[in-house]
């Protein structure tokens, strides 16, 4: 006897968490928790728990060519870094390097303004740390390694 289509989509609902269901108030731009230039900020994404896209909000007082730096605790994750400004459109999308404990993209020139980063897993987990500097100031964490703490 064969299972119903019905059965099987069952099943492979209550076997996985569904997108953006667990993430814990983050989950939307109109929540997003707002990071400083220069300083670093932790979080957690989790695809197979749902918690999967984080928001965070950056202001920039004046023009500026910053650089983003984000750290991994575990570099398996699959995961992408969106700017988008005040209005929602995309600035850059920038890739995790699958495997690399740090990813440093630089050179990102910005007006003034509002930008949210959206960080999103699509598969895997990992605790993470932001940072957004201007050009010329040395990420905390070097070239490859977590920021100190």
């Amino acid at each position: 006897m064969r299972p119903s289509r019905a059965l099987l989509a069952f099943l492979v609902s209550a076997c996985s968490t569904a997108f953006d269901s667990n993430s814990g108030g983050d989950h939307v731009r109109g929540k997003a928790v707002e990071i400083k230039l220069g300083q670093t900020h932790d979080d957690f994404l989790s695809a197979e728990q749902g918690d999967n896209p984080d928001w965070k909000k950056l202001i920039v007082a004046e023009p500026a060519m910053l650089g983003i730096h984000a750290y991994w605790d575990e570099p398996s994750i699959l995961a992408t870094v969106v700017v988008k400004d005040q209005f929602g459109g995309k600035v850059f999308e920038l890739q995790h390097e699958r495997g690399k404990p740090a990813d440093h993209w630089t050179g990102m020139k910005m007006r003034a303004g509002e930008y949210y980063l959206e960080v999103v897993a699509t598969r895997g987990a990992s605790v993470y740390t932001l940072e957004v500097l201007e050009e010329g100031d040395a990420p905390a964490g070097g070239d490859d390694t977590a920021p100190p703490e």
